[in-house]
């Protein structure tokens, strides 16, 4: 791919004015880059996909398969997704496929629950480069995705440079889109919310935190739940950005505060 196409598709991107025509150029791109699909999380703290105009999952849009979006969201696989889960210490792009055979980028074991997202991945595609992107406070990645397995190194080999220049482009758009759209619609459903109310905590999120609650360490929660520690983890710092909680202490303080959650001895 030349610095031209380089070029192109980030100054595309720059000129899109919603989140369904940046995803679809960014699909566009994926296709001009050597790559089947494209997907991507503008905050992995965030669970609910974007939408086109016409309430669909832009997955679909992007030719992703319903039965796969339609899994992600029924059941919760956002939560145990490893990609997401390594995007949050991950700085560089890196190497994932369904068959778990990069074992350095899962650091260490796959859990059950995550070796179970990959296994509706692979309907789709085999694997890909997954390019995190750190912004405004958040964490998002674009995920550039091949059905061939002998394609994936290949791909990654000849086109770093280009999916990390537009992986870039592309999530601070949405940005930028979101800034300009508040108040208004921008393209994906739950956009026109008031910044002073916070989002619910989903059950899981409230289990874990009643366990914090408690005194039970991360370990001994996912033990209780039969969940890997990074899901226990995840779920916690989820329900810290909805209460907008500076440590775990203070998200517990919080919830109780709301009735969210009761304080009880502990077991």
């Amino acid at each position: 791919m030349s610095i031209s196409s380089d070029s192109y598709f980030h100054h595309q991107l720059q000129r899109t004015t919603s989140v369904p025509d940046a995803a679809l150029l960014l699909a566009d791109c994926a296709r001009a880059f050597g790559w089947d699909l494209a997907a991507f999380h503008a905050d992995i703290e965030q669970m609910e996909l974007p939408r086109a105009r016409d309430g669909e999952f832009l997955g679909t849009a992007m030719g992703w398969r319903a039965d796969t979006v339609n899994a992600w969201v029924d059941h919760h696989l956002g939560r145990d997704c490893p990609i997401g889960l390594h995007c949050r210490g991950a700085t560089e792009p890196f190497l994932w496929d369904c068959e778990a055979t990069h074992l350095e980028w899962c650091r260490g074991r796959l859990s059950a629950e995550q070796r179970a997202v990959l296994h509706h991945y692979n309907n789709d595609v085999f694997g890909g480069v997954a390019v995190p992107v750190a912004h405004d406070g958040k964490i998002g990645y674009v995920s550039w995705c091949t059905r061939k397995r002998e394609r994936l190194e290949r791909g990654y080999d000849a086109s770093l440079g280009s999916i990390h220049l537009v992986s870039h482009t592309f999530i601070r758009q949405l940005d930028r889109i979101r800034t300009r759209g508040k108040g208004g619609n921008c393209g994906t459903r739950g956009c026109d919310h008031k910044e002073d109310v916070a989002p619910a905590l989903t059950p899981r999120e409230t289990e874990c935190l009643t366990w914090a609650a408690r005194g039970r360490t991360s370990a001994e929660i996912a033990q209780l739940l039969n969940r890997s520690v990074e899901t226990v983890e995840f779920h916690l710092s989820n329900a810290m950005v909805k209460l907008r909680a500076r440590t775990r202490t203070h998200a517990v303080a919080i919830a109780c505060l709301r009735g969210l959650i009761e304080i009880q001895a502990p077991v």
